[in-house]
């Protein structure tokens, strides 16, 4: 199979045969090893230029998935990328002893890449050197066409009837050699996703849907950097029961100084110090380290060793003017939203035409057998009851369009909308 490059980065859809009929009501058959047997990483030089050699010579789709460390290290950083070209097999590489992969992404620009979730892992991939020149995401296409479950094993098990066990997700891949189980179940990860992007296209195409999933494909390679978020510290759990700015400053210097280090050593913060009792702390300071160590979690020798800089912290929170405190409340900087729990009360107008265009988008969204978040994000829902514009049906196109919306998206719900702000 080739795929066509155009110049607006869309790709032909593949030829496939016709899907087996009611496959979800059949048991999967559960894979535990893969076609060609579990590969060797790729963790030498000498070795990746192998592997971009036999890359390189394929024209076929590139199956892509990404193993991090979250829960374990500070960075997002990719610790192993696998990859599948389904005429030269299936590669393991070793991203955390190969740092420098530009070469192989050169290699892996002659046609489309399939991932699932891709927003999830392009960013690692980024990091990587790794760019995709086109894009097919499993689950976005799985959410286009209706499916109640989006999660890989799910869409394998509907579409392929197979499915793969999962045991391994949540592992810690920066550990070093990896387990022969951990490297049979990275190259799992990739070893039905062509089949799957064939037969997905092939439903798409048939449900009038493949322009759709062409946009969103787009939509998710030019979405910006999230921006970091200067209050991220009021999301740990317990943060909103705190009642005083004091305490506050207490909880935000000691989130500061813990992922200052974290960052440092690129651990995961909570391995640090938990959550629980960084809200704790705030709470109930302890005026000494002698008090300090006098709490369980902080003689753990990971807490323990960096008892200066807790100290520091809040002792810095308790000197702090109180000009200086934050506030109690979230500041919402200009432009963003307040969360949509508080507008019942707080801002009455805008909950009201929430539920007008909620109501608006759900039957809509019900007729095509799609999720209503997937018709309409829900971003793009709550901005425009928070604007509160009584718009013509052109104006509110171009509204849609500036604030994100995809074309197919803004066919189906721009009339209905203004029918129901109007």
């Amino acid at each position: 199979m080739t795929i066509t490059h155009l110049r607006s980065n869309r790709f032909r859809m593949p030829d496939h045969p016709k899907p087996i009929e009611n496959m979800s009501e059949t048991e999967p058959t559960l894979i535990v090893h893969p076609r060609e047997g579990t590969p060797d990483p790729t963790d030498t030089p000498a070795d990746l230029e192998r592997a971009i050699k036999k890359l390189a010579a394929s024209p076929m789709p590139v199956a892509i998935d990404v193993e991090r460390a979250s829960g374990f290290r500070y960075s997002d950083r990719a610790y192993l990328i696998q990859i599948r070209r389904e005429d030269v097999g299936t590669f393991l590489i070793d991203a955390a002893t190969l740092p420098h992969l530009q070469s192989l992404g050169a290699a892996l620009q002659n046609a489309v890449w399939i991932l699932h979730a891709a927003d999830q892992d392009l960013p690692s991939l980024r990091e990587a050197n790794l760019h995709a020149p086109e894009l097919f995401d499993t689950e976005v296409a799985a959410q286009l066409l209706g499916f109640e479950r989006i999660g890989l094993t799910a869409v394998l098990e509907r579409t392929l009837g197979v499915t793969l066990d999962k045991e391994h997700q949540a592992s810690d891949w920066s550990n070093r050699p990896l387990p022969r189980a951990w490297l049979r179940y990275a190259a799992l990860d990739v070893e039905f996703l062509t089949q799957l992007y064939r037969a997905l296209s092939h439903e798409l195409y048939e449900a009038g849907r493949w322009d759709w999933a062409q946009q969103e494909f787009e939509h998710i390679l030019n979405l910006p950097p999230k921006p970091a978020d200067p209050n991220k510290w009021r999301s740990i759990p317990g943060a909103g029961k705190i009642r005083t700015r004091r305490q506050l400053a207490i909880l935000e210097q000691l989130w500061r100084a813990r992922e200052e280090i974290a960052k440092e050593q690129d651990i995961a913060p909570t391995r640090l110090i938990s959550n629980r009792t960084l809200v704790s702390l705030a709470f109930k300071p302890p005026r000494n380290k002698r008090a300090l160590l006098n709490i369980q979690q902080m003689r753990r020798p990971r807490a323990r060793s960096h008892t200066d800089e807790w100290m520091s912290a809040i002792k810095h929170a308790k000197c702090m003017s109180e000009a200086d405190l934050p506030p109690l409340r979230k500041h919402t900087p200009p432009g963003s939203l307040p969360k949509v729990s508080g507008w019942r009360s707080a801002h009455p107008d805008e909950f009201a035409r929430l539920k007008v265009v909620r109501r608006a988008i759900e039957p809509l969204a019900q007729q095509i057998g799609i999720d209503p978040a997937v018709l309409l994000e829900p971003r793009i829902q709550k901005r425009l009851a928070w604007d509160g514009p009584v718009l013509r049906a052109d104006e509110m196109r171009d509204y849609l369009r500036r604030r994100g919306a995809r074309e197919w998206q803004i066919e189906r719900v721009a009339d209905a909308l203004v029918e129901a702000i109007n």
